[in-house]
C-alpha cells in the first residue's frame, strides 16, 4: 500500500493535474497519453506503465540530447517499443532518415500512432544475429518487456505467470543496412534486452560506417564486458548518460563528446 501511495505521489509531482487523466482513463478503458516535446505521446497501459512514466521518459530525452549536432546519415532505433526515441530524434534531426525496428504486435499500433506525421519508417522486425525468425518472449503483465532471451523476461514476470512465446521475423544489422541502401549511420541505438552483443558481434562493417552508438549496458548480462569491449574498439569516446540498476545508458562516439 505504501508503495502505491509513493508512486501516486511521484506521478502527481511529475505530471501535476495531468496525473488525474493518467489514473482515471485506464479505469474507464481509455487510452492514456502525455505531452512530450510539444506532442502527445500515447502509451499502452499495463502494470509497468506508471514506473516508466515516472522514471523513463526523461531518460529517453537525455539520449537524444546527447547525440552530437551535425551528424549526417541514418538513425536506426533498434528495439523502438512505443517509438519515443524515434519521435524525439525526428524532431531534432528532421532531415535524417529514421528507422524504428520493433517486432512486437502489441506495441506496434502505439508506435505507429506516435510517429504519425514524421518521416520515421517502421520496420516490423527484430534486430538479431541472423536473418529469419526468432522466438520472442513477453511478460503477460507488461508490454514494456520483450526479448529473444527468455531469462530476461522471467525476472519481470509475476511468480507463477506463464511467459508468452511467439515467433517474429528477424534481420541482422548487416542485412538491414544492405536492404535499406544505407551508406552512413549517424546514430545506432540498441535497447534489445540483452541481445546487443549478438547483434554487433559480426557487424564490423556496419560499425565502421556508424558515427554514434547508444547502448543500454546491464552489467549482470553475461555478454556485458564483451559488449563494452566491442564498442570501445570502434568508438574511442564514451560518456555515461543515465545510471540504471546494475548498469547505464552509454553513448559511444568517433568524435569527442
Amino acid at each position: 500500500m505504501l508503495g502505491k501511495i509513493a508512486r501516486l505521489a511521484s506521478l502527481f509531482k511529475k505530471y501535476k493535474l495531468h496525473a488525474f487523466h493518467l489514473i482515471v482513463n485506464p479505469l474507464l478503458g481509455k487510452e492514456i497519453w502525455v505531452k512530450l516535446a510539444g506532442k502527445r505521446v500515447w502509451l499502452n497501459f499495463d502494470s509497468a506503465t506508471y514506473y516508466h512514466l515516472i522514471h523513463s521518459m526523461d531518460k529517453v530525452q537525455v539520449l537524444v540530447d546527447a547525440i552530437p549536432a551535425g551528424l549526417r546519415g541514418a538513425i536506426v532505433d533498434g528495439g523502438a517499443n512505443h517509438g519515443i526515441f524515434s519521435l524525439l530524434a525526428s524532431q531534432r534531426f528532421p532531415d535524417s532518415p529514421i528507422f524504428a525496428l520493433e517486432p512486437y504486435h502489441k506495441v506496434l499500433p502505439v508506435l505507429k500512432k506516435n510517429i504519425a506525421g514524421t518521416k520515421v519508417q517502421v520496420v516490423e522486425k527484430a534486430l538479431a544475429a541472423e536473418d529469419g525468425e526468432v522466438v520472442f518472449y513477453t511478460a503477460p503483465s507488461s508490454d514494456q518487456v520483450g526479448s529473444t532471451i527468455r531469462d530476461n523476461v522471467v525476472e519481470f514476470t509475476d511468480k507463477g505467470a506463464a511467459i508468452v512465446e511467439s515467433r517474429v521475423p528477424a534481420i541482422s544489422l548487416k542485412s538491414f543496412v544492405k536492404t535499406q541502401g544505407i551508406s552512413r549511420i549517424a546514430v545506432l541505438k540498441l535497447d534489445v534486452q540483452g541481445l546487443e552483443f549478438a547483434i554487433l558481434q559480426h557487424a564490423d562493417d556496419v560499425l565502421d560506417i556508424t558515427d554514434c552508438l547508444l547502448l543500454e549496458v546491464v552489467l549482470v548480462e553475461q555478454t556485458a564486458l564483451d559488449l563494452l569491449e566491442k564498442a570501445r574498439k570502434f568508438f574511442p569516446y564514451h560518456r555515461i548518460l543515465n545510471q540504471l540498476p546494475y548498469g547505464a545508458d552509454i553513448i559511444f562516439a568517433k568524435q569527442p563528446i
